[in-house]
C-alpha cells in the first residue's frame, strides 16, 4: 500500500479551531504580560475555560480543575475567592439535585408519575411536550427559584421519555428533557419571584437607587418578551417529535405506590412547601434541598443504599458549576468585569441614536457580561453601571433595570444559566443540542423580542 495513501488528515472542527486559537492567545498573554498585571492573565484563563466548557473538547472536570490551578498559579485571588463556588447555594443545590433526581429514578417514583401522565397524553410527543412546558411555566408561579423546579421537572421528563420508549440520547429523549428544562427556566423570567438572578438584580437596584418594582409592574413590562420565548420554545421543540415508538406494547399499567415511593413523594411535597413559603421563613432553597438529600441518603429509609455516592451519582457537574462561579468571583475580585464594562460603555455611544438602538446596546452588553459572570452574578456588575447608563440615555433607572434583565435572561451559551447545567447533568442532555436551542431563542429575542418590547414599552411610556 502506498504509504502516503494510508495517511488520513485529521479533521478539525470550527469549535476545536477556536479553542486552540484561544489557547495560543492565553499562552502568549501569559508570556508577554508582567506577572503583577493580573487582568490580562485572568481574562485569558477565563476566556479559554469558557470556550472549553462551551465546546466540551475536554471533560468538564478537567477544565474545572485546570481553571482552579491556573488561578492559583498566577495568584489571581485568595483561595477563599477561587473556591467560593463550593460554599455557594448554587453548588449545593446542584449536589442535592443530583441526589434527589437519582432517588426519583431509582425508586421508580418518576416512572410511576410518568405512567399516570401517559394515561392522559398517550403516545403523543406533542401532548407530552406541551404538558411539560406548561407545567414548568406554572411551577414558576409557586416555587421562587429555578433549580428546585428543575430538580422536580427534569427527572419526570426523563421518566416520560423512557416510558415512551426513547433511549438516552435519542431525538425523543433530548426533545422532552430539553423542553422541560428550558420551559422551567427562561419563560419564567416574566415572574418577579421566578428566578434568582431577577431577585438579586431588583434587590441591588433597591439598595443602590431606592427603586422598588412591584410584582404586577414587573410582569406587565416583561410579559411580552417572555410569552414570545415560550411560544418560540414550543415552535422549536414541538416539531422535534421523533417517529412513533415501537415499544409501547411492553408498558405495564401503573401500580400502586410502594411505601418507599410514598415516603419519597411526601418528602418532596414537604420540600416544595418550604420552597413556596421561602419569603416567609427565609431558609435558602439550597439548604432545603440539601436537607432533603441528607434524609434520602439515610440507608434505614430504604431509598438510596450506602454505596450510592460511589456507584450512581456523578459529582463532576458540581465541579463544573464551582469553576463557573470561580471565574465570576475572580473577575469581580480583580476588577476585570468592571474594567470591561467601563471600557465598553463609551463604545456603546448611548443617547446618540434612537431609543431602539439604545435598547439593543444596553441589553446586548448585559447579555455579554452575564456570560462572563453567569446570570446570578451579573447584577453585581450591571447594577452599579445603571446610573451612568440612565444619564447617557435619558431613561429612568427603572427602565435601565428592566432592559438589563432582558440581557440577563437571554443565554446564548448554556453555562450562563446554572439551571441548564443542572439539567444537562440530571438528564444527560447533549450540550450541542442545548446550544442550538439557546442560540435559536436568543436570535428570536434579538430580531423579534426586542422590537416587540420596544413597541410595548413605548406604549407604557417607559422611554419618556
Amino acid at each position: 500500500m502506498n504509504e502516503s495513501a494510508s495517511f488520513v488528515r485529521p479533521k478539525i472542527t470550527v469549535s476545536q479551531a477556536v479553542v486552540w486559537f484561544l489557547a495560543v492567545i492565553a499562552i502568549f498573554v501569559m508570556a508577554k504580560t508582567d506577572a503583577a498585571d493580573l487582568l490580562p492573565r485572568v481574562a485569558a484563563i477565563s476566556a479559554l475555560a469558557v470556550a472549553l466548557f462551551a465546546t466540551r473538547l475536554l471533560p468538564e472536570v478537567v477544565t474545572a480543575l485546570g481553571c482552579f490551578l491556573s488561578f492559583i498559579a498566577i495568584g489571581a485571588a485568595p483561595n477563599e475567592v477561587i473556591f467560593s463556588g463550593f460554599s455557594s447555594g448554587g453548588f449545593w443545590l446542584l449536589f442535592a439535585g443530583l441526589v434527589i433526581g437519582t432517588a426519583i429514578t431509582t425508586t421508580g417514583l418518576g416512572m410511576q408519575v410518568a405512567l399516570r401522565i401517559f394515561q392522559h397524553t398517550g403516545n403523543s410527543y406533542i401532548r407530552v411536550a406541551l404538558l411539560l412546558a406548561l407545567s414548568g411555566l406554572g411551577l414558576g408561579v409557586l416555587v421562587p427559584a429555578t433549580i428546585p423546579r428543575i430538580i422536580i421537572m427534569v427527572p419526570i421528563a426523563l421518566s416520560l421519555a423512557k416510558t415512551m420508549g426513547y433511549d438516552i440520547g435519542s431525538r425523543g429523549h433530548v426533545g422532552l428533557t430539553m423542553t422541560a428544562a428550558v420551559a422551567t427556566n427562561l419563560p419564567t423570567f416574566g415572574i418577579l419571584t421566578g428566578n434568582l438572578p431577577t431577585i438579586i438584580h431588583l434587590g441591588a437596584f433597591e439598595t443602590l437607587y431606592g427603586v422598588r418594582t412591584s410584582y404586577t409592574d414587573y410582569f406587565v413590562e416583561q410579559a411580552p418578551i417572555n410569552c414570545l420565548r415560550f411560544l418560540a420554545l414550543l415552535a422549536v421543540m414541538l416539531p422535534f417529535a421523533p417517529p412513533r415508538s415501537q415499544r409501547l406494547s411492553e408498558l405495564e399499567d401503573p401500580t400502586p405506590f410502594t411505601s418507599v415511593q410514598k415516603f419519597l413523594f411526601i418528602m418532596i411535597c414537604v420540600a416544595i412547601l418550604f420552597w413556596v413559603t421561602d419569603s416567609w421563613h427565609g431558609i435558602s432553597p439550597a439548604w432545603i434541598a440539601l436537607s432533603l438529600a441528607a434524609v434520602l441518603t439515610v440507608p434505614a429509609f430504604g431509598i438510596l443504599d450506602d454505596k450510592v455516592m460511589k456507584t450512581q451519582i456523578d459529582v463532576s457537574p458540581a465541579f463544573f458549576l464551582a469553576a463557573v462561579f470561580a471565574i465570576s468571583a475572580v473577575a469581580q475580585h480583580t476588577g476585570l468585569s468592571t474594567t470591561i464594562a467601563e471600557q465598553l460603555i463609551p463604545l456603546l455611544q448611548l443617547g446618540q441614536g434612537s431609543d431602539l438602538r439604545d435598547l439593543y446596546a444596553v441589553a446586548g452588553l448585559s447579555s455579554f457580561l452575564s456570560h462572563f459572570t453567569t446570570a446570578p452574578a451579573a447584577p453585581a456588575i450591571l447594577a452599579p453601571l445603571a446610573g451612568a447608563m440612565a444619564t447617557e440615555t435619558g431613561w429612568t433607572i427603572e427602565t435601565i433595570s428592566m432592559t438589563q434583565i432582558l440581557g440577563i435572561s437571554t443565554p446564548i451559551l448554556p453555562h450562563q444559566a446554572p439551571p441548564l447545567i443542572i439539567s444537562m447533568a440530571l438528564a444527560q442532555i447533549p450540550i450541542a443540542a442545548l446550544l442550538r436551542v439557546c442560540a435559536g431563542l436568543a436570535v428570536t429575542v434579538a430580531f423579534v423580542g426586542i422590537p416587540l418590547t420596544f413597541v410595548w414599552w413605548n406604549y407604557l411610556g417607559l422611554f419618556g
